[in-house]
C-alpha cells in the first residue's frame, strides 16, 4: 500500500464524523503551527478498510512518535440536521452540481418538503455522514468502544497504545470551552480559528425555521439513538435514556400506527 506523504507528516489527524467541528479544529491547529488534516471517511485519505493499522505503524517508524488522532461525538439529532443542510446546501455548490444556491433543494423546497426529505434520509440511514467515525476507528483498531474513556473533569478522553494516541471529545463541551480544551489536549497555548459554522451559512434562516417546527416519529429517533447507544453512554456517562428522552421531547412525534 502507498501512504500519502502528507499523512506521514501530520502532527494531528482529525478523523471525525460529519459536522463535528472538524474544519474548525483543523484550521485552528494549523493556525497555531501544527500540521493537521481532517476527514470523515478513511477512503478520503486513500486508505482502504483494514489499512489504518499499517498507516499508524509506518507513522511511528518514520516519526518515532505516536500518531495523534482527534475524534468528536455530537448529539445525533443536532448533528444529522446540520449534516442534512450542509449536504444539500453547501456540498452541491462545492461539487458544482448546481450553479448557485437557488438550484439547491434547501432553497427550492418548502420547509415541509425539506422535513419530509430529512426524515426519509434519517429513517433509511442514507443521510450524508450518518455513520459514526468513532465506530470506524474502533473497527480498524480491532477494539470495542467499551475500551474507550471520557474524562468529564479533563473534558476529553484518551485511548493510547504504543502506536496511537486517540483524543475523544464531546461536541457540546468542546464548543463551550474550545481554546482551553485544545490547549490542554495539545500542551500548548491555542488561539481559535473557527470555520464552517451553520449560523453563518446562506441558509441560516431556513435552518432555524426547519429546526423549530421539525417533528419526527418516536420510533425513528429511537432507532437512530439505539444505533449509537454505546457512544452516547461513553460520552454522557451512561445517560443514554436521558439523552434519548431529551431528543424525543424536543423533536419527537408520538407514533399512532
Amino acid at each position: 500500500m502507498t501512504i500519502e506523504d502528507e499523512l506521514l507528516d501530520l502532527d494531528y489527524f482529525v478523523y471525525s464524523s460529519h459536522k463535528t467541528a472538524t474544519q474548525s479544529i483543523t484550521r485552528t491547529l494549523n493556525h497555531n503551527g501544527l500540521k493537521c488534516r481532517h476527514c470523515h471517511f478513511f477512503k478520503n485519505t486513500g486508505l482502504k478498510s483494514g489499512e489504518f493499522q499499517t498507516y499508524i505503524k509506518n507513522y511511528l517508524q518514520k516519526n518515532k512518535r505516536k500518531l495523534n488522532v482527534i475524534t468528536v461525538f455530537r448529539e445525533p439529532m443536532e448533528r444529522h440536521i446540520s449534516s442534512f443542510f450542509q449536504g444539500h446546501g453547501t456540498r452541491p455548490l462545492r461539487l458544482k452540481e448546481v450553479e448557485n444556491e437557488f438550484g439547491t433543494i434547501i432553497y427550492r423546497y418548502t420547509i415541509e418538503q425539506l422535513q419530509k426529505q430529512f426524515i426519509t434520509e434519517l429513517s433509511d440511514k442514507s443521510l450524508i455522514g450518518f455513520p459514526e467515525s468513532m465506530h470506524d476507528i474502533c473497527h480498524e483498531l480491532q477494539i470495542s468502544t467499551s475500551e474507550l474513556n471520557y474524562d468529564e473533569k479533563r473534558q476529553f478522553g484518551i485511548y493510547e497504545t504504543e502506536e496511537i494516541k486517540l483524543h475523544i471529545l464531546r461536541f457540546d463541551v468542546l464548543v463551550r470551552n474550545y481554546e482551553n480544551i485544545l490547549s490542554n489536549l495539545s500542551g500548548m497555548r491555542i488561539e481559535e480559528k473557527m470555520s464552517n459554522l451553520s449560523g453563518l451559512k446562506w441558509y441560516k434562516d431556513i435552518y432555524s425555521e426547519f429546526k423549530s417546527s421539525l417533528t419526527v416519529d418516536h420510533n425513528v429517533i429511537s432507532e437512530v439513538y439505539n444505533s449509537k447507544a454505546d457512544l452516547i453512554n461513553l460520552l454522557h456517562t451512561n445517560n443514554y435514556e436521558s439523552i434519548l428522552n431529551l431528543a424525543l421531547i424536543k423533536y419527537g412525534r408520538p407514533d399512532f400506527s
